[in-house]
């Protein structure tokens, strides 16, 4: 009871009998607050701890891949699995409906990285060469075959021309969403931007990523609800500030690969169309040099197309989901395309076969079968053999072609 009375005596700057009050106003209405804070903390707590009791179920898997546990969710059948990566503050459940678009023609994988979404917090720094062995073990984990059509957005960008770096023989093709450059950060544009603005802008950012998907209008009232939930959550916050803080690191780390480009497997680029710096002369140069970086993308690879969303700003899934489904599914079928020539020149032992560029479609599936038969008749030339062509209808052959090509 004396405590009882001491401590309302703090708070309330009340006199006990007998003593002499020393503290301020100032000090007792810090206090308070103080109190408070802790209250809410408390009650914050035990809100979040309910809401995981209740919400034990999530759309994908689990799977332990050492530290710590990634979700990930995988819908359809066919080669090659298409491996979808977020941006900063990103997660799964934004990319539901492009699922549901490619569901019926290949197999789609989407995930969240660690401390996002469904997945645990993982091991700090949150670089992308920690991203990508993450994601190469979590792939085998799960069991999920390759090769891999890896689709990344924003920073999830540098993560999968990481892997497809680190791990060529594994990677069908690649799919940059508006997708960050590993030399953004030496730009002109970007060293003008003060401190204090970049703060701001990472500040901005939160606010965006928290809200933007949210208010999307492809999003069901109870999606909207779960991603509040999960995005808001410090774990998701404190995830998004250490990649944004290690996101130029990330940039070097990409810069810095001695890979084998420009790569022959297909890459596709997806370039937001809506302005979304400031309309003024800095913010003019700023878009400049973002399409410029855009465009030196193409470089990539030897097979290479470049689309701009022209009604769309920086989350281009979000608000031209049909756009990125269809450019996806070009994608895959040109990797389909590519990986079937692979193996029938395998079968028939075609070594002097070359192309110098992408070839042309030209001869039906009905003349492919001609050069089945006469596959010995190619074996005995002796001259360099002349290049041959498919017909796209071959494209169909190659999801019949399937289980050869696991």
């Amino acid at each position: 009871m004396l405590l009882k009375k001491r401590l309302m005596s703090l708070i309330y700057g009340q006199k006990e009998k007998g003593m002499m009050t020393i503290w301020s106003k100032e000090t007792i209405r810090s206090a308070k607050h103080l109190i408070l804070l802790l209250l809410l903390c408390i009650s914050c707590l035990t809100t979040s701890n309910n809401s995981q009791a209740k919400d034990k179920s999530y759309p994908g898997k689990l799977i332990n891949v050492g530290t710590h546990r990634l979700h990930i969710n995988c819908v359809g059948t066919g080669t090659p699995s298409v491996i979808i990566d977020s941006g900063i503050g990103g997660f799964s459940l934004e990319w539901f409906k492009i699922q549901n678009n490619l569901a019926n023609d290949v197999r789609v994988c989407t995930y969240d990285r660690a401390g996002y979404g469904w997945s645990d917090l993982g091991p700090r720094p949150r670089t992308t060469t920690r991203i990508v062995k993450e994601l190469r073990t979590l792939l085998s984990e799960a069991k999920i075959p390759g090769p891999y059509l890896l689709v990344g957005h924003s920073f999830g960008g540098y993560n999968i021309r990481y892997f497809a770096s680190e791990y060529p023989e594994l990677t069908a093709g690649l799919v940059l969403i508006d997708s960050s450059h590993p030399q953004q950060f030496n730009t002109e544009e970007f060293k003008r931007i003060e401190p204090k603005e970049k703060t701001k802008k990472y500040k901005n950012s939160i606010n965006i990523r928290l809200i933007r998907p949210i208010i999307a209008d492809n999003y069901p009232h109870q999606k909207k609800r779960i991603a509040y939930r999960l995005m808001s959550s410090m774990k998701s916050i404190s995830t998004l500030m250490n990649e944004m803080d290690f996101m130029e690191v990330s940039a070097q780390q990409l810069a810095g690969r001695k890979d084998q480009q420009p790569y022959k497997f297909p890459v596709i680029i997806i370039t937001r169309g809506k302005r979304v710096w400031a309309n003024n002369e800095l913010g003019d140069r700023r878009e400049q040099q973002w399409t410029t970086l855009q465009n030196d993308m193409e470089s990539i690879s030897l097979n290479s197309d470049h689309f701009f969303a022209y009604d769309s700003g920086h989350v281009v899934h979000l608000d031209q989901p049909n756009l990125v489904s269809e450019n996806i599914l070009l994608a895959v079928n040109k990797s389909r395309v590519q990986m079937l020539e692979k193996e029938l020149f395998k079968k028939f032992d075609i070594r002097q076969a070359s192309y110098s560029t992408t070839p042309s479609f030209t001869t039906s599936a009905t003349e492919f079968k001609f050069y089945d038969n006469r596959q010995e008749a190619f074996l005995n030339l002796n001259e360099p053999l002349p290049q041959i062509m498919f017909h796209t209808k071959l494209g169909h052959f190659a999801d019949d072609f399937a289980s050869f090509l696991h």
